[in-house]
């Protein structure tokens, strides 16, 4: 039986790793009600390593570069941590958002419904992006 469930987990992380590699940097992305959102601004596929990079870090104190450069250039993605290791763990696509205030939105891979005539579908609207975890 656990053979049979890590096989479907398998199956379905290589159905998100085609899905991600069939993305280009600046597609068009059309949210789950329709609206265009933004571009892709990046692909990001999913990193197996992510728990232990996790641990890494948290395990770590930063030095003054590194904080630093944090405070001016920031992390990817910019997202609360919960949100982050999903991101992580499933891979994510990062949206340039449309409009002058608007802020770069981050779309884990397991929220893109498909891909077609050069664009990507979300299955969640806009504001749901948000608050994915």
């Amino acid at each position: 039986m656990a053979s049979m469930a890590k096989g479907a987990v398998r199956a379905a992380e290589e159905g998100i790793v085609g899905i991600l590699d069939s993305i280009s940097k600046g597609m068009q992305v059309v949210d789950g009600s329709g609206e265009v959102i933004g571009r892709v601004g990046e692909v990001v596929p999913p990193n197996e390593k992510a728990e232990i990079f996790e641990e890494a870090v948290v395990g770590s104190e930063p030095d003054l570069l590194t904080l630093g450069l944090n405070s001016v250039f920031g992390r990817e993605p910019k997202v609360p941590e919960l949100m982050a290791r999903r991101l992580f763990h499933s891979g994510y696509i990062k949206i340039d958002s449309r409009g002058f205030l608007a802020g770069d939105t981050y779309a884990a891979a397991d929220t893109i419904s498909r891909v077609e005539e050069g664009k990507l579908y979300l299955s969640l609207t806009r504001h749901e992006l948000s608050t994915q975890v």
